[in-house]
């Protein structure tokens, strides 16, 4: 499912806007019981990725700017991946992907999001170009929400809640979140261009137990135009700590 070419189409899309930064190994994944070594270092990394959100205009039109924690590899039926602004067919796309978190290595300068086995978190997905990315008047639109997910880990059932995870990749059981919005796939109108597709990782706010889920899809229930997830977190879970993002475009085939 998640193997070498996926994270290398992530890399590939870094390397378009930072093509200079290909230096020593540091950021590491995991692919099953394999640790493999990309050839970028993490700071590198972080900041392509922060060029990439602001050319796709997801900074600020879906997020503002936040500090990247790792990466989410994302694949639809097991080979169509998602590479930050890369383009699926819509068709592809109607099935709940699987998705894998990397988190930063602790290794490279310190710097890194501490993780305990009792965190949860937040998966999202919406559309910040509904009906189109000119008319935003059912912006954004709610494709997906689990809260409450919980990251699988390789501690012992001894261990305590507090206690840091320290495995780097977890791959997402969304059995272990509650799926408070159920997935919806892209469908984006006929003659509306492409849409951008954003998936938001969170950890989620230690304080919240109850969610007020969205009343309807489009503006995520706000009926407010350009109203949505940023909007939606600040009020359900303001604490929330946005960790990675990934994104790719979608479009009507009568376009």
């Amino acid at each position: 499912m998640f193997s070498r070419n996926s994270i290398q189409l992530i890399r590939n899309s870094l390397l378009k806007s930072s093509p200079k930064s290909i230096l020593s190994p540091h950021y590491s994944y995991r692919q099953s019981n394999q640790l493999f070594q990309s050839k970028m270092p993490l700071i590198t990394i972080s900041q392509s990725l922060d060029e990439s959100y602001s050319k796709h205009k997801i900074i600020p039109d879906v997020i503002d700017e936040f500090t990247t924690q790792g990466l989410l590899t994302i694949a639809y039926n097991d080979q169509d991946q998602v590479a930050l602004g890369n383009t699926l067919n819509v068709l592809k796309t109607q099935n709940k992907p699987k998705i894998q978190f990397t988190l930063n290595s602790p290794t490279v300068d310190g710097q890194f999001e501490p993780i305990k086995n009792n965190d949860k978190f937040i998966l999202v997905l919406t559309d910040p170009d509904a009906p189109s990315n000119s008319d935003h008047k059912w912006s954004e639109y709610a494709h997906w929400i689990i809260t409450d997910l919980k990251l699988n880990d390789s501690s012992s059932s001894s261990s305590s809640s507090t206690e840091s995870n320290n495995d780097i990749s977890h791959i997402l059981d969304y059995s272990k979140g509650k799926e408070i919005l159920s997935y919806s796939g892209p469908a984006p109108p006929a003659k509306t261009g492409k849409h951008r597709y954003v998936y938001l990782f969170y950890k989620q706010d230690p304080d919240v137990t109850n969610f007020q889920i969205p009343n309807d899809r489009p503006n995520w229930g706000t009926g407010i135009p350009s109203s949505g997830v940023r909007d939606w977190i600040k009020k359900n879970a303001p604490k929330s700590k946005l960790l990675s993002v990934n994104f790719f475009y979608a479009q009507h085939e009568d376009n």
